[in-house]
């Protein structure tokens, strides 16, 4: 069950604005459009996936979205179709599509479309204003991802593969009442967004139906080599998820930069079951990302838990910022590894994934520094501050409580407020490895935190590079901050495009 408690909620930042975007939501004047606005039903071909046919739908789709006008409604009926990827809404405005059966999509990689080398989504609006994607029950978006997983398909199309639902440059959107998936990469993707809700729709990517992930894949083919399915991946503004089940093998929510020069901000996700590589900022390069609130959030058998992390930068060479960030009343039950990460992204950009990008995934394990093989490194100019964990509760972990890893100074003012860890469980290799170092009720890494700045009350372990304050000394001043840079350095916004993620933060 969630773990919610009675206690008022204490956020990082004022959330007043985010509180009240569900009620701001709302599509003004369709009741003048009524006049003139139209119920389509779909009319391509179900239950028949031969190739003549998932053209013919696909662009059957295309056509009818591109005569959508303001105050339409699309409508599938309750069966199935098959498409092909390369279904495209733009400029769409003041219009509802409603999914009530089951688009499945191709599940033919050799065929599937691009735009130059890059596959193209399966979904992909842009430019849209007021839209509501629904259904009657709860449509079924399928995007056939075994297909594309595993590590000889990984070796195959790396990260070329498609995006289940993608949403671009748009503002006022309404997502519910769906399942998404097995997509073969990223499942949602909504950026340069303002002003989304998504609700009671689900996200399942799974090799099969095993409680658990399988961290590694051999000899047994594991869960985890479904590689890159993100769940809800968005950067923007004005965000709210809520009400959601998330079973992915990537972070299960991911608050993104976009590679372009504006801050993500204000946003809150609730009421969510979440399995995966964690609920996470990041991977973040030189951009800004502020005022984001997870709450109420239950992790069955996840992977990671609470995740933030930045990826290498690339020139020119400019600040990132994370802050004014709360993670509250989340309840991991039996984490598969790392309950709490916050600093460098885990991962690898190649085959080759004991390379870290930069802190590898064989870390710690196996790392040995005279080799330099499967290393931790940080990356410079990139800070966290104003970060608020609270009511936090890690049942039968694998691994220690967490990492904490920065570059000197490049963490302030962060808050642990009733972390706790429950009865550690030492059954695995990876368990007993950590058992000769200090065991699981530690915090392995704890650096990069500004000194002083740092508090642990009421929480078990504590951070060794934290002070250990006790409930009745403590005195809340809220979350301002004596962050030491000179903001001159930070306070601008760079014009200038560059290859990778290059993205100024600004104050």
């Amino acid at each position: 069950p969630l773990r919610v408690s009675a206690a008022p909620l204490v956020s990082a930042a004022p959330l007043s604005s985010l509180l009240r975007l569900s009620t701001r939501m709302r599509f003004p004047a369709l009741s003048l459009l009524a006049l003139t606005s139209q119920a389509l039903t779909f009319v391509g071909k179900p239950n028949d996936c031969s190739h003549d046919v998932v053209e013919e739908n696909t662009n059957t789709f295309n056509a009818m979205l591109n005569k959508l006008g303001p105050g339409d409604e699309l409508s599938f009926p309750n069966e199935t179709y098959c498409l092909a990827g390369g279904v495209s809404g733009v400029g769409l405005n003041d219009v509802v599509i409603r999914f009530n059966g089951t688009l499945k999509f191709s599940d033919d990689t050799g065929r599937w479309p691009k735009n130059g080398d890059k596959r193209v989504p399966a979904l992909y609006f842009e430019k849209c204003r007021n839209i509501t994607f629904t259904s009657s029950g709860k449509g079924l978006l399928d995007g056939q991802g075994k297909a594309w997983w595993g590590l000889i398909r990984y070796a195959e199309y790396g990260e070329n593969r498609p995006r289940l639902f993608e949403i671009y440059n748009s503002t006022n959107i309404l997502v519910e009442n769906l399942i998404l998936k097995d997509s073969a990469y990223w499942t949602f993707w909504a950026h340069n967004i303002s002003s989304l809700e998504v609700r009671y729709t689900d996200i399942s990517a799974r090799i099969n139906d095993d409680d658990n992930h399988k961290l590694f894949p051999f000899p047994k083919k594991g869960d985890i080599t479904a590689f890159n399915t993100d769940g809800f991946d968005v950067a923007g503004k004005d965000v709210y998820i809520h009400d959601c089940n998330i079973w992915n093998q990537d972070d299960c929510i991911a608050v993104k930069d976009d590679g372009k020069h504006w801050t993500t901000e204000n946003m809150v996700f609730e009421r969510i079951n979440a399995s995966g590589l964690g609920i996470s900022i990041g991977s973040i390069c030189n951009a800004h990302v502020r005022n984001i609130t997870f709450r109420d959030i239950n992790m069955h058998r996840t992977v990671k838990g609470i995740y933030m992390k930045f990826r290498p930068k690339s020139s020119p060479d400019l600040i990132g910022l994370i802050e004014n960030i709360t993670y509250e009343n989340i309840y991991m039950e039996e984490p598969e590894q790392w309950p709490i990460w916050i600093g460098p992204a885990q991962q690898s950009d190649s085959v080759q994934f004991w390379q870290g990008h930069p802190c590898s995934l064989c870390w710690p394990q196996y790392e040995n520094k005279l080799l330099d093989f499967c290393g931790c490194g940080v990356v410079d100019r990139q800070y966290y501050r104003d970060i608020l964990l609270k009511n936090i509760t890690i049942v039968r972990p694998s691994y220690p409580a967490g990492m904490i890893k920065g570059s000197k100074d490049s963490i302030e003012n962060i808050r642990f407020e009733g972390v706790k860890v429950v009865d550690p469980k030492y059954s695995g290799t990876m368990s007993k490895w950590f058992e000769k170092r200090g065991g699981l009720s530690q915090y392995f890494v704890c650096e990069g935190v500004k000194s002083g700045t740092g508090v642990a009350i009421d929480s078990d372990p504590v951070p060794y590079c934290f002070n250990d304050q006790e409930q009745e000394e403590y005195v809340s001043s809220g979350t301002s901050s004596s962050f030491s840079m000179d903001n001159s350095t930070i306070a601008y916004i760079y014009e200038r495009d560059s290859d990778g993620c290059a993205c100024a933060a600004g104050l």
